[in-house]
């Protein structure tokens, strides 16, 4: 056999999740309560083994399906094995349960060490339960392998060499990706696997495991982060609600004129003064790959922030461009310039500093892709975990640590780092941009970084501007209630109110606009002037991402949806003739206080 066309061994990473927008709770640990409900495979772990199936497959291959989980999660695993797969483990151990993502990782991880040499291990680019989208690039860390994702297409090209291209939040690129490798898969990267419940195989072909078959995993408890508590969302917005169609709709643009009739730009909390910072304090490292972005320098800005509460400095990492003196007036006291963009190697790199200089007290980086690749890395290097996609991080006194809020299951919990570093990714939309400070000369020392032979970029696709709908002062959000060949008819709108489009995830899963351009748990977080959503039913998921908008109105015909619920304003109306009128409205009165400013 040539060894173009050797065989590949393959394993996907599976895990099972209440369906999708269930009523879900958590418990007084902070853990999912999953007893009472359904559970199905993830959505994105179903196009990973459409995946790995079709690596292994193409040239009679083998793949074994992983998953963690309480005994009832060999159900995923039995619908893996009537998609395709081969083999299956079962990790099980009650002392598993509740584990955070670093812990997960490692025990997935040892389990894939138990497995015959692998080329590739698959795993989905998230989940819909509790979205991290570091899982692959901590198991890639753990087996010191190169990862790629999110993966929207994938072919082998070559005898150890795999050819994908990576959907990004402000590009597409195309990538040669040298195996053995891990890989994260998009959600429209291919057809789910999917398998009705009558074709399940029993058991037979699952191995199960537990911590004491799994060197160098731990238990639950040995986690580096935990949940201190959960609460109850609640809204600090009192809706004006509006019955009659589009006759409501010139009292409608009333409304948001006098919300709008005041300043628009408040000045954010100024940044700490020189001075302030000692060099001899702990660190607070800010890990960016967009030096120049409206999202670095609210990061920055929290980062000092932070430092001042700490009686640290702050200290961005970052590739060119890089702007110190930008950074410096937007809080830095230092820079780490980054000679390469290869998540692999600068994560490497930033350990070794951090080793060598002292671990800093805090590293932050934004909720894109990059950043969870190198936060990851960074957290499982250091042994600190990720708090990931947090909407806010504040410092408690007693006992003194960093306590983040990340929105999970309908609620918000307050989770925090057990060990000496604290590793998070933000929402930074969902971030206050400081007053800047007068720029002055800071140290800049470069890191010496190479660039990671195992995976090569070919080519970028420029795509979606990610700093424009983060700055916007007004966003159209657009829910699956609004068909995509009516998107033109909202270009006047836009044009005349300045607006950025925005979707739920159900509508960028379609393709119908950049996955960038999701909000919610699973996308980002905006803070415009004025949020418009319209056909929007409004999961509390997606409303996590606008929570910080200055007006939400929402335009819905269904009178029982949960917006209205959570909206400054709510019309009760066909959106399109709404849409209409508020155009026709605006074009008459182009000076209504709608064309706002970017923030």
């Amino acid at each position: 056999m040539s060894e173009q066309a050797r065989p590949l061994r393959t394993a996907v990473l599976v895990k099972q999740v209440p369906p999708y927008e269930s009523s879900l709770t958590l418990d007084g640990h902070g853990r999912l309560e999953r007893a009472t409900l359904p559970a199905e495979m993830n959505a994105w772990c179903r196009r990973a083994v459409t995946r790995a199936v079709q690596l292994a497959r193409a040239s009679g291959g083998h793949v074994t399906a992983v998953t963690m989980g309480p005994p009832g999660a060999a159900d995923v695993l039995r619908e893996a094995l009537a998609c395709g797969a081969d083999a299956a483990v079962h990790v099980s151990d009650p002392a598993l349960a509740g584990a955070d993502c670093l812990i997960t990782a490692r025990a997935l991880a040892a389990a894939l060490r138990t497995l015959p040499p692998l080329d590739v291990v698959v795993t989905g680019h998230s989940s819909t339960d509790g979205a991290t989208g570091a899982l692959g690039p901590m198991v890639a860390a753990l087996l010191d392998l190169p990862h790629a994702g999110p993966v929207l297409t994938l072919e082998r090209d070559g005898p150890r060499t795999l050819h994908a291209l990576l959907q990004h939040d402000t590009a597409a690129t195309d990538v040669e990706i040298r195996l053995p490798a891990v890989i994260s898969v998009a959600e429209r990267s291919c057809t789910a696997a999917k398998a009705p419940p009558e074709s399940w195989p029993s058991t037979a072909r699952i191995t199960a495991l537990d911590l004491k078959a799994l060197p160098g995993a731990r238990p639950a408890s040995a986690g580096p982060t935990h949940v201190l508590a959960t609460r109850a969302v609640t809204t600090t917005r009192h809706p004006v609600l509006l019955d009659g169609g589009t006759a409501q709709a010139d009292r409608l643009f009333d409304l948001i004129s006098e919300r709008l009739a005041g300043p628009c730009d408040e000045p954010g909390p100024p940044v700490r003064p020189w001075g302030g910072a000692p060099a001899d304090g702990p660190a607070v490292l800010v890990v960016t790959a967009a030096p120049t972005s409206t999202g670095t320098r609210a990061l920055v800005g929290e980062a000092a922030r932070i430092a001042g509460q700490v009686d640290g400095h702050v200290v961005v990492a970052c590739p060119e461009p890089c702007p110190p003196d930008r950074l410096s007036s937007w809080g830095a006291d230092r820079v780490l310039r980054l000679a390469s963009r290869s998540a692999r190697p600068v994560a490497r790199a930033l350990t070794r500093w951090a080793r060598d200089h002292g671990l800093p007290r805090v590293v932050l980086g934004a909720s894109t892709d990059w950043d969870r690749e190198v936060l990851g890395r960074l957290g499982t290097h250091l042994d600190s975990g990720l708090m990931s996609d947090l909407t806010g991080l504040r410092l408690q006194s007693a006992p003194p640590c960093l306590v983040g809020t990340k929105p999970a299951a309908g609620v918000l919990a307050d989770i925090t780092a057990r060990g000496p570093v604290c590793v998070a990714t933000l929402h930074t939309g969902s971030l206050p941009l400081h007053a800047t400070r007068p720029s002055r000369p800071v140290p800049v020392h470069d890191l010496d970084i190479r660039a990671d032979p195992a995976l090569r970029t070919l080519r970028t696709h420029p795509g979606d501007d990610h700093d424009a709908l983060e700055r916007a002062g007004v966003v159209i959000g657009l829910g699956a209630g609004v068909p995509v060949d009516a998107y033109g008819e909202l270009a006047t709108l836009r044009a005349l109110w300045g607006a950025e489009l925005a979707a739920t995830r159900k509508v960028t899963d379609t393709g119908a606009l950049a996955h960038g351009r999701q909000l919610g748990v699973t996308g980002r977080s905006v803070s415009p002037h004025l949020y418009l959503a319209l056909g929007i039913s409004g999961s509390h998921d997606h409303l996590v991402g606008v929570e910080r908008a200055r007006t939400v109105v929402a335009v819905n015909h269904d009178p029982q949806a949960p917006i209205f619920r959570h909206c400054d304003i709510g019309l009760l109306a066909d959106w399109r003739d709404t849409v209409r009128a508020l155009t026709a409205r605006a074009a008459r009165h182009p000076r209504a206080g709608h064309a706002v400013a970017p923030r």
